[in-house]
């Protein structure tokens, strides 16, 4: 199905409500917080007394701030003697995680070594580099602990940016694989492998992408979350549970359309929330187009809203949508942190866009009297529910092992274990208490995602080694002017606007690396949420930006056809989608541009 703009443009009628009645109050919101960033950037802020900052060479994977420790300072924390450094400021974010180091810690020794200065822990961290093993010996509240942990490699990746050619070579090479995914020219896994078979013979011949580089390119933990994940999502597609749920609401809510919506858009973030939102809108479309039939609405603007829906909760947590998956495995994210900082906002985005939507499209949706017609498709989803063969001890199962993963995605973090075994691990042992049934679903997962995005590794690898994300990288720390808050909102909408055209997945593989090879990669969670936050802008935009967009147009052609009886209606075009999408998009922008400044000035 090719993707023509121009000619969805010219065919898409109907109502035109929805506009850009918020464009110049955005536009206005947006230049308070950019001035609220550069006032506001406590981080940037130097840091009183003299201290020396101590990182590992040639990257910023593992900093710290760090004082000499004088007489004065060993008699306020209880030393025995003067020695070793004060840390005035540790390590934020991932880097916290994976080396367990607080301001107010005495570093005593690093790697065996008696540290005697500032300038003599810096020299030693400046001979270490990403992978290597370190070892700290620390006094913490008069007590003496032992630090053990190993630089993430994959953040001190060394760009090499060896000559032009390369760097021209690598842009040529993505513009090409992703106009052709734009205009949806093949299948996306055809595109982008030829995208990445182009980049590995280009960066061999020239020399700025070597084959044991694009190997390490490769990222599996978040494959492996995908993998988990899915089967989860097929053995309830399988048992039409998601199904059941949505008519068993339908007829507790008598046929009121309006509710109906609500609750489908409402059903459809929370489902998207914990599995593949590929899948749910494969159920939910359907269901949608069903229900609209029988009560006489036009299900566009709902499916419309549901993808958007299904954006926003797939963004809630990290095993809602792939790029959450990147995010998570790369920055160490937990899932309890994205309940804490993206369940909050998420909520907001949907109050915002179900208020902004019932405004501008389902107020017109007029509460009557069922009809005669409406009574008996009522009638007729009753008779259907009494008849669906429902294996409700295998839904259990299900649900029960579900329940027991989610319940381990909060606790085992603590003991250093990350999503993807928990994931994969879950879905195995599903697998092997419904053992009968294994080999099927095993068939149904989409070995042409995981190509995709084994793919688009591949692709973002050859970006990194020539340079070409470093120069991207450059360009947003000029715009920023230095100020790391406006760097993060100036990521945020970049963010946003390639995802509307890239899709999430694509865009959060791209910017990851960006973030990495950047001065401002401190690990900072915030810029890992504004990353996210845009996602979900990008998502909202284009229907090229969402990943159940196409699908669910696909499914929208199949179902609920643009010429009826020769009379023609609205379709789900992606001039229709954009008409709604974009100034949702724009209000998303400016509350999570509100909510980034915020969490820039907390401690």
């Amino acid at each position: 199905m090719a993707l023509n703009t121009t000619r969805s443009i010219i065919e898409s009628k109907g109502r035109r409500r929805g506009g850009f009645p918020f464009l110049e109050t955005g536009i206005a919101l947006v230049v308070i917080v950019v001035l609220m960033a550069l006032f506001f950037d406590r981080k940037n802020m130097p840091q009183q007394g003299s201290s020396r900052v101590a990182q590992i060479g040639g990257s910023s994977a593992l900093e710290f701030d760090v004082l000499t420790v004088n007489p004065i300072i060993a008699k306020d924390f209880n030393l025995p003697y003067a020695a070793g450094v004060l840390i005035n400021s540790a390590p934020t974010g991932a880097a916290r995680r994976l080396i367990d180091l607080r301001r107010g810690d005495v570093i005593m020794q690093f790697n065996n070594v008696n540290i005697e200065s500032a300038n003599h822990f810096a020299f030693l961290m400046s001979n270490t580099k990403p992978g290597d093993n370190v070892t700290f010996v620390i006094s913490r509240n008069s007590r003496n602990l032992t630090v053990t942990g190993k630089i993430p490699a994959e953040t001190g990746i060394d760009i090499f940016g060896t000559t032009g050619i390369g760097v021209f070579t690598a842009l040529v090479i993505i513009i090409i694989t992703f106009t052709m995914l734009f205009m949806n020219l093949f299948n996306r896994t055809v595109c982008v492998t030829l995208g990445a078979v182009l980049m590995l013979v280009a960066g061999s011949a020239l020399g700025f992408y070597r084959q044991s580089e694009a190997f390490d390119s490769i990222r599996m933990s978040p494959i492996f979350v995908l993998v988990g994940m899915s089967i989860f999502s097929i053995f309830l597609e399988d048992l039409k549970f998601f199904e059941y749920i949505a008519k068993r609401l339908l007829l507790v809510m008598r046929g009121e359309k309006l509710k109906i919506i609500m609750t489908l858009c409402i059903l459809t973030a929370v489902a998207s929330a914990f599995m593949n939102n590929i899948s749910i809108m494969l159920i939910i479309v359907p269901i949608t187009i069903y229900v609209a039939r029988g009560l006489g609405f036009d299900p566009i603007p709902v499916v419309i809203s549901e993808i958007i829906s299904s954006a926003i909760g797939g963004n809630m947590t990290p095993v809602g949508d792939f790029s959450n998956m990147l995010i998570a495995t790369t920055a160490g994210l937990t899932f309890l942190d994205f309940i804490m900082y993206m369940l909050p906002i998420g909520a907001i985005f949907m109050v915002v866009f179900l208020g902004y939507m019932w405004f501008f499209e389902f107020r017109y949706i007029k509460k009557s009297k069922l009809s005669g017609l409406e009574k008996a498709f009522l009638k007729k989803v009753e008779i259907e529910l009494e008849e669906m063969p429902m294996d409700w001890p295998a839904i259990k199962r299900v649900l029960f092992v579900l329940g027991s993963v989610i319940v381990a995605f909060f606790i085992l973090p603590i003991f250093k274990v990350h999503l993807a075994p928990i994931a994969l691990g879950g879905g195995f042992i599903l697998l092997a208490i419904e053992n009968h049934k294994a080999k099927d679903v095993i068939r149904k997962i989409s070995l042409m995602d995981i190509l995709f995005f084994i793919a688009l590794f591949l692709i973002v690898g050859g970006a990194l080694y020539s340079g070409l994300l470093e120069i991207i990288s450059n360009i947003l720390s000029g715009l920023s002017m230095g100020n790391q808050v406006a760097f993060i909102l100036l990521l945020m909408w970049f963010m946003a606007v390639f995802t509307s055209f890239m899709n999430a997945g694509p865009a959060t593989a791209f910017f990851i690396p960006i973030i990495m090879s950047s001065g401002y990669a401190d690990f900072t969670d915030v810029i890992w949420w504004a990353l996210n936050l845009g996602s979900i802008a990008g998502s909202c935009a284009c229907i090229t930006g969402a990943s159940a967009g196409i699908i669910s147009q696909t499914l929208v052609e199949d179902l609920y056809p643009n010429r009826v009886d020769g009379k023609s209606r609205e379709g789900l075009s992606f001039a229709n989608y954009s008409r709604r999408g974009i100034p949702a998009a724009l209000m998303f922008l400016v509350i999570a541009s509100i909510y980034i400044v915020i969490l820039s000035m907390l401690p």
